[in-house]
């Protein structure tokens, strides 16, 4: 018996493997070109998320001689890296990388590998134990790590490490079958590591879970009519705890967060998914193009791209559709644990809807903290792992207990859903590392001479299209001779930035410096077109 069990756990490995290896072969290498030479997402926020991860590379190695919040752009503004995602959570996988030798955009590309590995693994184990199935486990996760709707949230690269959403439902549904408070514990605690990952795919997790939770504390209520004190008090605890270990990451952001009002909330619902936006496309893929003009009217378009391939769209809308038959037909009695995981995923997909402008994410919007997002159809990245629950319930229902039946449908099934995803890499968010290299060749053999911890700020005598390319290749460079800068791109900028964020001169950066009443004994500036170089001295007295 012991060594049955074993040749299944290996076979249960091996499907798993062979799953990985496909996503990562069809997926993810051609992305970063099997000759390595691009990195994901482009030169604006593929390079800004890359500074956050050698910022926290430098922070792990005690290489900073400030505070971890106050990252060296966008001087002299105090925490600053409160404006925007930080990826302290996957930075360790960075830094090991960088720790082993890889440059940083090597280091970039071999994290991006990982996070996609652990989120494929993840998702299959997770749904592995829930529907006891290797072969549509193996299906499931790769819509999960690899779906098609992810080529629109390839230059978001704070989005990539998604890993700790199957295992926070995971520990959720463990809980729904156990009561224990360890699986309580477990689930909140991955919640907050994918905000230490990912704020905002962090938060947007809240919301399933608690909806999934709460469901499962009814069930129990009814069960037992009443709540036991002692283990209902752990579980508060277990709350608070949780709640102590997401405070060192929330504080610094608490001064950043927007107070809520119906003028932003109007500014920020085109932002939230449409049914139209299920069913558009990025174009690049291999079936569905003629989808990839589906609201193009949409503001933001290319976000609202979050297609998920018609393998998992058609198993969601199944699953909707068998859901609201059992629970008309039964009243709403006997709901089944995994019922219940799926209808949360069906109120979040509401929740998460827009009717013209009309969303029920006005009731969200108002709970601390959701006010500051703005990126809403980054919800997809959450619900995948209910589309991927929807097709692997539809799919377990054609496996029988004969083997090399089962093994030829998977073979289809599997082929299908590959199919179904595939995207041309030529289409995709991506740039090359030898272009991103040759911008900053000048600067950076500029900034050698200048002494660390020095205070540059790049100017251009010739403004750039892409100003925000020219902010970044400053930012990069002084992070690499560790110098601060002037220069600064992220999410959002502090009062009195914004004219010398667009157009970095002199008179746009002394009125930033005036609204700081900044003093320097030496400002480098440094215009790269003419390689020149002048020392000035700043003090804007109070």
């Amino acid at each position: 018996m012991n060594r049955l069990k074993i040749i299944l756990l290996n076979r249960g490995h091996l499907f798993m493997t062979f799953g990985l290896t496909i996503g990562l072969v069809f997926s993810i290498l051609p992305i970063l070109g099997f000759d390595l030479i691009y990195f994901p997402g482009d030169m604006g926020d593929g390079r800004l998320n890359l500074i956050f991860l050698e910022h926290a590379h430098k922070f792990f190695t005690g290489q900073l001689i400030t505070s971890y919040w106050d990252i060296t752009f966008m001087h002299p503004e105090p925490n600053v890296l409160a404006y925007s995602d930080n990826l302290i959570g996957s930075a360790p996988f960075y830094s090991i990388f960088r720790a082993l030798g890889y440059d940083i955009y090597s280091a970039y590309q071999a994290w991006f590998i990982t996070v996609s590995a652990l989120n494929y693994i993840s998702a299959f184990y997770f749904l592995k134990y829930v529907f006891k199935n290797n072969y549509t486990a193996v299906i499931g996760a790769f819509i999960f790590a690899f779906s098609i709707a992810l080529q629109s949230q390839m230059t978001h690269a704070q989005t990539f490490p998604r890993f700790a959403i199957p295992l926070a439902f995971l520990m959720a549904y463990k809980f729904g079958e156990s009561y224990k408070i360890k699986d309580f514990f477990l689930t909140i605690l991955f919640v907050v590591y994918e905000i230490y990952c990912a704020i905002y795919l962090g938060f947007m997790l809240v919301i399933p879970i608690a909806i999934f939770l709460i469901s499962i504390l009814i069930k129990h209520y009814k069960k037992e009519g009443k709540f036991d004190k002692i283990w209902f008090l752990k579980l508060l605890a277990a709350g608070v705890v949780n709640l102590l270990i997401l405070l060192p990451l929330m504080l610094p952001y608490m001064g950043r967060s927007i107070t809520p009002n119906f003028g932003h909330l109007s500014h920020l619902l085109p932002n939230v998914p449409t049914f139209k936006s299920y069913f558009f496309s990025q174009k690049g893929s291999l079936i569905w193009d003629f989808l990839s003009q589906t609201a193009n009217d949409y503001r933001s378009w290319w976000n609202h791209q979050i297609f998920a391939g018609g393998v998992a769209t058609l198993s969601y809308i199944a699953v909707i559709i068998i859901i609201a038959y059992k629970l008309i037909a039964k009243k709403f009695k006997d709901i089944s644990l995994i019922q219940r995981l799926i209808l949360s995923g069906i109120i979040t997909l509401f929740l998460y809807l827009r009717f013209y402008n009309i969303s029920a994410y006005t009731f969200i919007y108002f709970l601390p903290g959701f006010s500051s997002m703005r990126a809403l159809q980054r919800i997809i990245n959450i619900e995948l792992i209910f589309f991927a629950i929807a097709t692997v319930f539809i799919l377990n229902k054609f496996f029988k207990k004969k083997p090399l039946i089962n093994l030829i449908l998977f073979t289809v099934l599997f082929s299908l859903t590959v199919t179904d995803n595939y995207f041309n890499s030529e289409k995709t968010y991506r740039f090359s590392i030898a272009e991103a290299k040759e911008r900053t060749e000048t600067l950076d053999s500029i900034l050698v001479d200048i002494p660390k911890y020095s205070i540059i700020s790049v100017e251009p005598s010739i403004k750039s299209k892409r100003i925000a390319f020219t902010q970044i290749d400053a930012m990069l460079m002084a992070q690499k001779h560790d110098l601060k800068c002037i220069n600064g791109y992220t999410a959002t900028s502090p009062k009195g930035y914004s004219s010398y964020w667009n157009n970095p001169n002199p008179e746009s950066r002394n009125k930033w410096l005036q609204v700081n009443k900044a003093k320097f004994d030496a400002l480098y500036i440094i215009d790269p077109i003419k390689k020149t170089v002048e020392i000035t001295s700043i003090n804007f007295k109070d």
